[in-house]
């Protein structure tokens, strides 16, 4: 019921971003189911929030006005990295400011000149918008750490994308991260993970000659084969454990005879 005003005719914000997406540049193929897989999938992480919270303050639950604020509001960040997550930074900002229009019987961030819902989260505990610069600590740093590798220096972006990568991998979806060599992907997802202990990450660098066979060998050596009711399943050697297979340079794999790519052929 909280989330029907966003979704249930032609006049609503979620139908209008689909729309509105459909007529902007993306870095990847635009269809429509994709972008409703990574805006639900988003949905549900806020669910899970709000399930996480009553379980943590058994006092002091939420109440039904409260859940239908927060889920309301944490859906429109989730239709703008669900649906705009494939857009450039720009053009993604553009995007989130054409559905204040569509926005209606919600309240609204305190916008500044310039801003967008990217400049913002939602908070469980009150329900409210925040400014996610005022998340971002002020830390000190070692003049001797200043060129260490895995040095991360936390910012608006870090913290944001961090809060989309967890709702994703917490609801087990696979997803690109698209940028130049050194716009931060790798350290991004890493960072991402340190939060999230139920994870371990596995690093694959693709070639021109990489082919399945590489991700099987990566499986045989973190995996084991089981017996369950469903048949043989790989399953992560730890237990109680959830393997992310990071694949970098997935660009860079040679095409067959038939027009494909065998090993994302294979992921997929």
């Amino acid at each position: 019921e909280a989330l029907k005003i966003l979704f249930s005719d032609e006049g609503s914000v979620g139908h209008a971003a689909i729309l509105i997406a459909e007529n902007m540049k993306h870095v990847m193929d635009y269809t429509r189911i994709r972008v409703l897989e990574a805006t639900f999938a988003l949905i549900r992480k806020g669910i899970s929030n709000v399930l996480e919270y009553n379980e943590s303050h058994p006092d002091f639950l939420m109440e039904e006005t409260q859940v239908e604020q927060y889920i309301r509001k944490w859906a429109i960040q989730a239709i703008c990295w669900g649906v705009g997550g494939s857009m450039g930074l720009r053009l993604r900002g553009e995007f989130c400011n054409k559905l204040k229009a569509y926005i209606h019987d919600i309240e609204l961030p305190n916008f500044q000149v310039d801003q967008s819902f990217l400049e913002y989260g939602v908070n469980v505990d009150d329900q409210d918008w925040f400014p996610w610069k005022k998340k971002v600590p002020t830390v000190e740093i070692d003049p001797q750490r200043v060129t260490d590798a895995d040095l991360i220096i936390t910012t608006v972006d870090t913290l944001r994308h961090q809060e989309v990568l967890c709702s994703w991998l917490s609801e087990h979806r696979p997803f690109l991260l698209c940028g130049p060599p050194g716009s931060g992907k790798t350290m991004t997802l890493m960072s991402t993970l340190k939060s999230l202990p139920d994870f371990e990450m596995v690093f694959v660098n693709f070639s021109s000659s990489t082919s399945p066979k590489l991700l099987l060998q990566t499986f045989d050596q973190y995996c084991e084969y089981v017996k369950s009711t469903s048949g043989v399943i790989l399953r992560p050697k730890q237990p109680n454990k959830w393997l992310v297979v990071f694949c970098d340079e997935i660009n860079l794999p040679d095409i067959d005879a038939y027009h494909t790519q065998a090993v994302i052929t294979f992921l997929r």
